[in-house]
């Protein structure tokens, strides 16, 4: 190992693009020093029946603690030795370097070894002659429509239906009991609402149960075929009793001058079509700007060959994995649903990193950087739409470690926003 400076010695292996190991040797005379320091302190802190705080024998202490000072030993040594390495070499670490082989006996050189993944070096393609066509945005008036009707929909009233059964278009809240004519067992009772006319419902039950009115009970039976889609059910001859408990029928109001109004924001229908118009164009705006965005990106990857770090695609990975099971508390993943998302999530943490790397190249190449004002707008921003005030939100993020994320993906949209702009 070569000697690179007065208290360590260090090797540095390429294993490979984006691996490196590094090899350290720490002078015994180094470990010595820092041993007395430790141990120093230890003696004028350390609590040992018999002796007053500080008046401990030094071997007693030495001996008591001997696994403590080991770690404190390697806790404040191998950090200096890796930050010092790591900036000689300029590495671009991807992630934590992993030390492993840590030898130490006293009055000798401590040793180990440190697993390092670093960011690869690649060439990016030439992306200012990336061209791609943004698709046209423009709203029909079915479109409109379509948002008119929705909006009506969420208008609707549920009026009670007293004098009459169940008829398609009508919602009823429904207590169910089952039993399977050939276990003879009841099945635990339910409770369902239920919007009769629904293509996705089963025919057969609906059926069975129209004209029924509320506060009625039916009896009945159905022979469920063999290949009903549910499998506790398919095959079997099950025999239902079913309660209207509740039952409306929806009422829509009339799509016209008032309707706006009800709205709160608008004097006329033509008024509330315009904001329909103005809002769906901006949506298509958006979207189609994401394309162009996802097609230069593609562009841009098809351009670049790298070997990433697997410690690294594994951490993203695992970040997205979380993030994805996350969003879905209350399902229950089988292991085949799971594996087909791990494979899912690793093959997305490469196209991530991939085109973060890129992007991040962009930056340096053309000068890109985030000023403070620009983060401070974004804090702004941010605070403005979670109901915060952006000091709180600021010292929330300082707190978490999370502004410089923050910043850098302040960067990552510059970038963005320059590569449309040469592609368009």
């Amino acid at each position: 190992m070569a000697e690179k400076n007065k208290w360590f010695k260090e090797q540095l292996t390429e294993l490979g693009p984006s691996r490196r190991e590094l090899q350290v040797e720490i002078s015994a005379e180094r470990v010595a020093q820092e041993l007395e320091g430790i141990l120093a302190n230890l003696i004028s802190k350390a609590k040992i029946p018999g002796f007053r705080m500080g008046k401990a024998p030094r071997e007693m202490v030495r001996r008591v603690f001997a696994a403590d000072i080991r770690q404190r030993l390697i806790e404040r040594l191998i950090p200096r030795v890796l930050n010092e390495s790591l900036q000689a070499y300029e590495l671009n670490l991807a992630v934590d370097p992993v030390v492993q082989d840590i030898h130490w006996e006293e009055g000798k050189p401590l040793t180990f070894r440190a697993m390092i993944d670093i960011w690869p070096e690649f060439n990016l393609p030439d992306y200012k002659k990336i061209k791609v066509v943004a698709p046209l945005a423009e709203v029909k008036e079915e479109e409109i429509e379509k948002t008119l009707s929705e909006l009506q929909q969420r208008a609707a009233e549920f009026i009670p239906i007293t004098d009459r059964g169940l008829a398609r278009g009508d919602y009823a809240l429904l207590e169910i009991r089952t039993k399977d004519l050939r276990t003879k067992k009841w099945r635990p009772t339910q409770k369902v609402q239920f919007q009769a006319g629904r293509p996705e419902n089963d025919q057969v039950l609906e059926e069975k149960i129209l004209g029924l009115l509320p506060g009625e009970t039916r009896t009945f039976i159905i022979e469920h075929p063999e290949d009903h889609e549910d499998r506790n059910l398919a095959g079997r001859p099950i025999e239902y009793t079913v309660k209207i408990l509740a039952l409306r029928e929806m009422k829509l109001p009339a799509v016209n001058d008032d309707f706006a109004r009800s709205l709160g924001q608008f004097d006329n229908l033509d008024q509330l079509k315009q904001r329909i118009q103005e809002e769906l164009l901006s949506r298509k705006k958006e979207q189609g700007k994401q394309e162009v965005i996802k097609s230069i990106l593609e562009k841009l990857s098809e351009g670049v060959s790298l070997s990433l770090p697997e410690a690294a695609v594994e951490e993203e990975k695992q970040a997205l994995l979380e993030r994805w099971l996350a969003s879905r508390p209350d399902k229950k993943w089988d292991k085949v649903e799971v594996a087909a998302l791990e494979k899912e999530a690793w093959r997305m943490a490469g196209k991530n990193l991939k085109e973060r790397l890129i992007l991040e190249k962009v930056a340096q190449k053309e000068g890109l950087e985030v000023s403070d004002s620009e983060v401070e707008e974004e804090v702004r921003s941010l605070a403005r739409a979670n109901r915060l005030s952006s000091f709180e939100l600021k010292e929330r993020l300082e707190r978490e470690g999370k502004l410089g994320a923050l910043r850098h993906n302040l960067l990552l949209r510059k970038v963005v926003d320059f590569l449309v702009s040469q592609a368009l």
